[in-house]
């Protein structure tokens, strides 16, 4: 005789569908506090929530449901997040929001596999929405969970590292002292091991010992930041660099006529001038691409953009549009001495994609092309070496969407790099949040490299950062956040820093805690397979 479906009872994995229609709902919440943790908000208390939902609905609902759960998360967090790119088109964040959120939708399908080797228990959610689990397996997977998501944030490290989890604590400069060790991903697993903490506190019958277990590792980091930034650093050999930050503000989206090329260059030798009038400066620093020509293009305005510059007879370091060895097109930062010498060039190595080139451009439709196409495919530096400013300054100079990559700052300190310097232009962004998230995204390479950084952009974010983050000089008119004034600007800044520095751990072994999560998440998953077998 057949049952009625009613006296079939409900089976554990899957939940109620008034409930599990739901689900996708407060997972797209926990992406939008994912959101809200980066600029503009900066509510960074709301990333520790961000990912508790996700853990909780890895363990208990059918793969399709936790993909859904986690597309939607990557919804609540992409679509905010990289909303200012709508200033480039309003097509862009609706183009990228479904494709990155994979990467989450991913990440719940393997939370699954691992909660069902990690959780023994035919319930493991009850009546009461808490789990009755042996504490050492509640740890195992919330552990687990946390450095999945970890792993997973750091495999789309090439495609789009912008707003990582690290980049949530920016404001806060004891919680990303770890990177000096461990790397930006040792910020990011801390803030998933926070998660996972809470996790187990808010659904584990017994709530003490897991979260605590779980709380460690963010203790760890939390002591040895404050530990860091309350010590001030020590120098055997200091070196003082007196740069004047010139901050041009003029708008990118204006066309290069002759009028407009003549104009950009008065207005930044002007201001350059004056900025080092009656002051000593070392090097005179100005944006990416402030000027929308070449600086050794051929025709008078090229010509009369050297000559104008020249004429400063000051060292500069300038972003400027220049020309590889085959003629092409690169985005560069020039060194210029005082006697009007081109003595080092630094080419981008790292392209902003659909901004300086065009990925698969024979294979797109055109119309897609035309809408991001800026009329020419800029070519990729070959080599990540610092600027040779004198015999004690070695700049490792990265423009503008460089200064987010761990690898080229890591770089740069391995070929002997002693300082950071960077050359941006976000006026690509006239009302967004961009300028901000910029800066966010950058003052890790400073914890990381154990270098300061000077830092000159077209309308923002001009200053120097310190080892430690922190954003300590700026030019501009005072305010509560004056690195993110837009107004033109130009001033002198002092950086200090060792002549020959030591390697950090995070230089030495980059990606190391990456490997050797992926390596316990491996081994254990063996473990807790033959474990469930016996």
């Amino acid at each position: 005789m057949k049952k009625n479906r009613k006296d079939i009872p409900e089976k554990s994995s899957i939940l109620p569908l008034r409930i599990k229609w739901l689900c996708p709902l407060i997972s797209f919440a926990g992406g939008c506090c994912y959101a809200a943790a980066l600029p503009p908000l900066n509510w960074s208390f709301a990333v520790c929530l961000s990912l508790v939902p996700l853990f909780y609905f890895a363990l208990h609902l059918k793969w399709y449901w936790r993909m859904l759960c986690g597309w939607l998360w990557g919804w609540g967090w992409s679509i905010f997040a990289y909303w200012f790119l709508r200033e480039i088109h309003p097509a862009v964040p609706w183009m990228l929001a479904p494709v990155i959120s994979l990467w989450p939708a991913l990440f719940m399908l393997a939370a699954g596999a691992w909660g069902q080797v990690a959780i023994t228990t035919k319930n493991p959610v009850g009546k009461s929405g808490c789990m009755d689990e042996k504490p050492w397996r509640i740890m195992v997977y919330a552990a687990g969970c946390a450095a999945l998501f970890t792993i997973f944030e750091w495999t789309r490290y090439y495609l789009f590292v912008w707003n990582d989890l690290s980049v949530t604590v920016w404001r806060y400069p004891f919680l990303m002292q770890i990177a000096r060790i461990s790397g930006r991903y040792g910020v990011s697993f801390m803030i998933t091991m926070t998660n996972a903490a809470l996790f187990s506190a808010i659904f584990f019958r017994r709530r003490i010992l897991a979260p605590a277990v779980l709380m460690i590792y963010p203790l760890l980091c939390v002591i040895y930041g404050v530990y860091r930034v309350n010590n001030p650093v020590e120098f055997k050999e200091k070196v003082v660099w007196k740069c004047a930050l010139i901050q041009g503000n003029l708008p990118q989206q204006r066309l290069a006529s002759s009028r407009a090329v003549l104009d950009s260059i008065r207005h930044y030798c002007r201001l350059s001038q004056d900025a080092c009038a009656g002051q000593e400066v070392d090097t005179v620093i100005w944006p990416e691409c402030a000027i929308p020509v070449a600086m050794r293009r051929r025709g008078f305005s090229g010509e009369y953009y050297r000559q104008m510059v020249f004429h400063l007879n000051r060292q500069m370091i300038i972003g400027s549009l220049d020309f590889a060895q085959d003629g092409s097109m690169t985005n560069s930062a020039l060194l210029i001495s005082p006697e009007g010498r081109f003595t080092g060039k630094y080419d981008k190595y790292h392209r902003v994609p659909y901004g300086e080139y065009v990925p698969l451009r024979n294979w797109l439709p055109e119309s897609w092309v035309k809408a991001f196409d800026m009329g020419r495919d800029l070519t990729a530096g070959i080599a990540i070496e610092p600027l040779p400013v004198s015999d004690d300054i070695r700049a490792g100079t990265a423009v503008c969407y460089e200064g987010v990559f761990s690898y080229l700052s890591a770089a740069f300190a391995r070929n002997k790099a002693n300082v950071l310097a960077a050359v941006s232009n976000d006026v690509w962004y006239p009302a967004s949040s961009e300028p901000e998230q910029h800066l966010a995204n950058a003052v890790m390479r400073c914890v990381e490299t154990g270098l300061p950084m000077v830092r000159c952009g077209n309308n923002g974010g001009s200053g120097v950062v310190n080892i430690f983050g922190e954003f300590t000089q700026y030019i501009g008119t005072p305010a509560d956040h004056p690195e993110l004034l837009r107004e033109t600007a130009a001033g002198v800044v002092t950086v200090e820093f060792e002549k020959n520095p030591e390697l950090t751990w995070a230089v030495r072994f980059e990606n190391l805690l990456v490997y050797l999560l992926a390596a316990g998440v491996v081994i254990g998953f063996a473990a807790l397979k033959l474990n469930k077998k016996r």
